[in-house]
């Protein structure tokens, strides 16, 4: 009896320190969101940071544009105020280390909620195998921008209002305040709102046991009405629910920005993998979903091979939407099948872990997070960073409103410049913007016309751009300093009248 009482407690202790998967799987993504070269690659990271210092500085929103030298005082909507101060905040305290280990951590956090949530329907094995095939698909869409932020608020909206509905039962309202902090941080809050009415109107036309579809309406129009005034409860209020209608009704968007443009599966093969995937899975073992989940599916597959900016949906909610059916067909397969001392060992990290596990795992990103704060960061020369040219152009005595190519607007914002353009297009406009595209694209009278209008000094633009060979051989301007990243021109006669 002594020596039973005495190995008893050791191995409890020891079984409290083992990590579970989404522990696990959290830590994974973490690791190789630090490790990602290209984290910080994105140019709006620096309007971002720019706007959120604006707002520490002043402790009001700018809803007039003090950025840009060609809207002045035009009505700007800070629709992601929240998440641009708490990265300005981070900027503040620990540099560009910190802006990293906020996107890796909100990453991991993601993560290891997505996979809490798939266990709960997978077995482990195939969890384990949607999840990092889900952190794979994320990887070239993981930068430090406001999406990030929000998305462990997606996760766990859709897997929460999910849960509710797999299990007939009616959407939690503690879940509700939820969608204030996602209109807060980021525009992808309308797709929680369309989400919530989606399984809304399946809860209408396959009701739960006992009740009646009447009863499934009231129940789901009263959450999604208290959802849609939580989503108003923003220093912007109607203003921040149509900001996400004015961007996607902008037709010229998809040729400025990279994100809004069609997938391409030589850019990013994840996607590629899962339609692949998905066609093996169906006809080699026959699954079935119900119709209202395979529409779901296919609608989100749509939307992220239409606009690569909703690979994060495909990702994230299709494996959490077609878990409960799906999960139960792959168990069967998979209990039909002898069992392995890896599959016990599988299943026996896929309980919640202990407190001390889970301190543990904190602790280990607490010591990872402070040398990542630590080290020195060097942006000179990255592909959002044309720093070199910038300081050429000072030397030069470049002087006057600038004509830039959109993509160093937010650098130049950073650094203290009004802009022509930069991120903020839904501001700028769609007339605008196709002017800008036709100027910058090398059409020798709308630059013309441009240069003269906003009394453009120099110009910073990418090598690439059409309108770098029409400065070249334009009257009045001299190409003054060229690199890799960046051409830069001035003027050197009066503008035209």
């Amino acid at each position: 009896m002594h020596v039973r009482s005495s190995v008893l407690p050791s191995s409890l202790s020891w079984k409290r320190l083992l990590p579970s998967w989404p522990l696990i799987l959290g830590l994974f993504a973490f690791a190789k969101a630090i490790a990602t070269p290209a984290l910080l690659n994105d140019p709006d990271t620096y309007l971002h940071i720019a706007a959120g210092h604006w707002i520490l500085v002043h402790l009001a929103l700018p809803f007039a544009d003090s950025f840009s030298h060609s809207m002045p005082g035009a009505p700007w909507v800070p629709h992601e105020w929240l998440a641009e101060t708490i990265l300005a905040a981070g900027f503040n305290l620990g540099g560009w280390g910190a802006v990293e280990l906020l996107t890796a951590a909100c990453f991991a956090i993601s993560i290891g909620i997505f996979t809490r949530l798939l266990l709960q329907r997978f077995d482990p094995l195939p969890a384990l195998v949607v999840s990092i095939t889900t952190t794979w698909l994320l990887l070239p869409h993981l930068l430090a921008r406001p999406h990030v932020l929000a998305l462990p608020l997606m996760v766990f909206w859709c897997g929460i209002l999910i849960e509710s509905r797999d299990t007939e039962r009616g959407p939690p309202l503690w879940v509700v305040p939820v969608m204030t902090l996602w209109a807060n941080l980021h525009g992808g809050f309308m797709f929680g709102l369309a989400f919530a009415a989606f399984l809304g109107g399946e809860a209408v036309l396959l009701p739960a046991a006992g009740r009646t579809r009447a009863a499934e309406a009231r129940r789901w129009a009263g959450f999604i009405a208290l959802s849609m005034l939580a989503a108003l409860a923003t220093p912007n209020g109607f203003a921040g629910l149509l900001q996400p209608f004015r961007l996607i009704s902008m037709p010229t968007l998809p040729a400025a920005i990279s994100e809004w443009r069609s997938a391409s599966f030589e850019d990013f093969p994840a996607i590629e993998a899962w339609l692949l995937g998905t066609l093996f899975l169906e006809f080699a073992y026959g699954f079935r979903l119900p119709l209202t989940r395979l529409l779901l599916a296919l609608g989100i597959f749509h939307l992220a091979l239409q606009h690569v900016r909703h690979a994060d949906l495909l990702a994230l909610v299709v494996p959490l939407a077609v878990a409960a059916p799906l999960g139960a067909q792959i168990r069967d397969r998979l209990r039909a099948m002898p069992t392995s001392n890896l599959s016990r060992h599988i299943e026996r990290l896929a309980e919640p872990a202990a407190l001390p596990a889970i301190a543990m795992a904190l602790a280990l990103m607490v010591a990872l997070g402070a040398l990542i704060v630590a080290r020195p960061i060097d942006r000179s020369g990255d592909l959002a960073t044309p720093s070199a040219a910038l300081t050429a152009a000072r030397s030069l005595g470049a002087s006057g409103p600038v004509f830039n190519t959109h993509r160093y607007g937010g650098y130049l914002i950073f650094e203290g410049m009004p802009v022509l353009i930069d991120g903020r297009l839904e501001m700028y406009g769609d007339a605008f913007l196709a002017r800008y595209l036709q100027a910058s694209g090398g059409d020798e009278t709308a630059l013309s016309e441009m240069l003269d209008q906003y009394h453009i000094g120099w110009t910073i633009l990418l090598p690439h751009d059409g309108a770098v060979a029409v400065l070249d051989r334009l009257l009045g301007w001299r190409r003054a300093y060229a690199d890799a990243q960046a051409v830069v021109h001035v003027r050197t006669g009066p503008p035209h009248r």
